[in-house]
Protein backbone atom coordinates (compact mmCIF):
# COMPACT_ATOMS: atom_id res chain seq x y z
CA UNK A 1 0.00 0.00 0.00
CA UNK A 2 1.71 3.34 -1.36
CA UNK A 3 0.57 6.74 0.06
CA UNK A 4 1.24 10.02 1.32
CA UNK A 5 1.61 10.96 4.74
CA UNK A 6 -0.03 14.20 5.68
CA UNK A 7 1.00 16.70 8.57
CA UNK A 8 -0.74 15.76 12.08
CA UNK A 9 -1.88 17.89 14.97
CA UNK A 10 -2.55 16.65 18.25
CA UNK A 11 -4.40 18.64 20.82
CA UNK A 12 -3.55 16.94 23.79
CA UNK A 13 -2.43 13.59 25.03
CA UNK A 14 -2.61 11.90 28.40
CA UNK A 15 -1.20 8.34 28.42
CA UNK A 16 -1.02 6.92 32.16
CA UNK A 17 1.44 3.45 32.03
CA UNK A 18 3.99 2.06 29.05
CA UNK A 19 4.93 -1.28 29.57
CA UNK A 20 6.11 -4.30 28.56
CA UNK A 21 7.27 -3.89 25.01
CA UNK A 22 4.46 -1.48 24.25
CA UNK A 23 5.53 2.26 21.83
CA UNK A 24 3.68 5.29 21.85
CA UNK A 25 4.56 6.81 18.54
CA UNK A 26 4.16 10.66 18.02
CA UNK A 27 4.75 11.54 14.13
CA UNK A 28 5.85 9.45 11.02
CA UNK A 29 7.71 6.45 11.37
CA UNK A 30 8.92 3.56 9.00
CA UNK A 31 8.41 0.43 11.18
CA UNK A 32 7.56 -0.69 14.48
CA UNK A 33 8.22 -3.84 15.78
CA UNK A 34 7.28 -5.39 19.72
CA UNK A 35 8.35 -8.29 21.24
CA UNK A 36 7.42 -9.10 24.80
CA UNK A 37 8.13 -12.39 26.55
CA UNK A 38 6.70 -13.59 29.93
CA UNK A 39 7.21 -16.74 31.46
CA UNK A 40 5.38 -16.51 36.06
CA UNK A 41 6.12 -19.42 37.93
CA UNK A 42 4.09 -19.86 41.30
CA UNK A 43 4.34 -22.61 43.12
CA UNK A 44 3.61 -23.04 47.03
CA UNK A 45 6.77 -25.13 47.35
CA UNK A 46 9.93 -25.03 44.75
CA UNK A 47 10.19 -27.78 42.08
CA UNK A 48 13.94 -27.43 41.17
CA UNK A 49 14.32 -31.07 39.60
CA UNK A 50 12.34 -29.75 36.26
CA UNK A 51 14.16 -26.98 33.92
CA UNK A 52 10.48 -25.42 34.17
CA UNK A 53 12.46 -21.78 34.32
CA UNK A 54 14.02 -21.63 30.88
CA UNK A 55 11.72 -20.29 27.40
CA UNK A 56 13.81 -22.91 26.09
CA UNK A 57 11.10 -25.55 27.57
CA UNK A 58 8.05 -24.57 26.23
CA UNK A 59 7.41 -24.57 22.36
CA UNK A 60 5.74 -21.12 22.64
CA UNK A 61 8.70 -19.49 22.80
CA UNK A 62 10.79 -21.19 20.25
CA UNK A 63 7.65 -21.71 17.61
CA UNK A 64 8.31 -19.29 14.49
CA UNK A 65 5.33 -16.78 14.66
CA UNK A 66 2.31 -17.10 12.65
CA UNK A 67 2.82 -15.11 9.38
CA UNK A 68 -0.44 -14.58 7.58
CA UNK A 69 -0.49 -16.33 3.73
CA UNK A 70 -0.27 -14.69 0.29
CA UNK A 71 -2.57 -12.43 -0.47
CA UNK A 72 -2.97 -10.90 -3.59
CA UNK A 73 -2.55 -7.33 -4.45
CA UNK A 74 -4.66 -4.75 -3.81
CA UNK A 75 -4.65 -0.88 -5.43
CA UNK A 76 -5.22 1.42 -3.21
CA UNK A 77 -5.56 5.28 -3.97
CA UNK A 78 -6.90 8.09 -1.17
CA UNK A 79 -7.23 11.60 -2.08
CA UNK A 80 -8.61 13.92 1.14
CA UNK A 81 -8.86 17.48 0.55
CA UNK A 82 -7.52 18.45 3.59
CA UNK A 83 -4.01 18.35 3.98
CA UNK A 84 -3.58 17.94 7.85
CA UNK A 85 -4.98 15.37 10.32
CA UNK A 86 -6.57 16.25 13.33
CA UNK A 87 -6.65 14.83 16.39
CA UNK A 88 -8.20 16.37 19.43
CA UNK A 89 -7.42 14.60 23.07
CA UNK A 90 -6.51 11.26 23.14
CA UNK A 91 -6.77 10.05 27.15
CA UNK A 92 -5.21 6.48 27.46
CA UNK A 93 -4.99 4.61 30.72
CA UNK A 94 -2.20 2.01 29.33
CA UNK A 95 0.03 0.96 26.62
CA UNK A 96 0.90 -2.46 27.44
CA UNK A 97 1.96 -5.95 26.06
CA UNK A 98 3.41 -5.06 22.50
CA UNK A 99 0.65 -2.97 21.61
CA UNK A 100 1.53 0.28 20.12
CA UNK A 101 -0.43 3.83 20.22
CA UNK A 102 0.17 5.79 17.21
CA UNK A 103 -0.91 9.56 16.09
CA UNK A 104 0.80 9.59 12.50
CA UNK A 105 1.49 7.92 9.24
CA UNK A 106 3.54 4.66 9.69
CA UNK A 107 4.59 1.61 7.70
CA UNK A 108 4.54 -1.95 8.87
CA UNK A 109 3.37 -3.22 12.38
CA UNK A 110 4.56 -6.29 14.41
CA UNK A 111 3.45 -7.18 17.67
CA UNK A 112 4.42 -10.31 19.14
CA UNK A 113 3.42 -11.19 22.65
CA UNK A 114 4.35 -14.61 24.31
CA UNK A 115 3.17 -15.78 28.39
CA UNK A 116 3.31 -18.75 29.89
CA UNK A 117 1.92 -19.26 33.42
CA UNK A 118 2.56 -21.99 35.98
CA UNK A 119 0.35 -22.12 38.95
CA UNK A 120 0.17 -25.19 41.23
CA UNK A 121 -0.14 -24.88 44.84
CA UNK A 122 -1.09 -27.68 47.59
CA UNK A 123 -4.03 -29.10 48.21
CA UNK A 124 -5.55 -28.18 51.39
CA UNK A 125 -4.35 -30.43 54.39
CA UNK A 126 -1.18 -30.91 52.78
CA UNK A 127 1.77 -29.80 54.22
CA UNK A 128 4.89 -29.12 51.96
CA UNK A 129 8.05 -31.28 52.39
CA UNK A 130 10.97 -29.71 54.32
Amino acid sequence: MNHDCRSTVLFSLFVNTVSSSGIVQLGDGDNTDMTSQALAVQRAVANVQKDEFFFESYPIFYLPKLVPGVQDPVRFTSDSPFPVLRVGCIYSLGVSSSSTLRVGCSGPVQGISRIKHIRNFNQPGQEPEL
